[in-house]
């Protein structure tokens, strides 16, 4: 199970492309003042997504979202893995996963 994290990289193709976020640890994102990630976008909920890691990758979980999580278009259900270059959807922002996702084994 994904439960503490490990880091991953993303950068923000939309609406403020070229924008890196590194997350370091397990992270809640959305409006709200808690989450360690807050985005301006008012689609995004309040508590809309957590990121979570483990030895084996990481991937990111819906929070009941009003809009959602999509992960390359498809709607995120539970926790849904995280690998280089998968695009995630959360309200009207866009980000592209640069590294820190799925780790091969071996």
């Amino acid at each position: 199970m994904l439960g503490r994290s490990m880091a991953i990289a993303v950068l923000e193709m939309h609406p403020l492309r070229g924008r890196r976020w590194q997350i370091d640890r397990g992270a809640v994102i959305g409006r709200g003042s808690s989450c360690e990630i807050r985005l301006d976008d008012p689609l995004v909920s309040r508590r809309h997504a957590r990121v979570l890691g483990s030895g084996a990758g990481t991937g990111i979980e819906d929070l009941s979202s009003s809009n959602g999580v999509y992960v390359n278009g498809c709607r995120s259900r539970g926790v849904t893995p995280l690998h280089p270059g998968d695009v995630i959807q959360l309200g009207g922002t866009l980000w592209r996963v640069l590294d820190g996702g799925l780790s091969c084994a071996g």
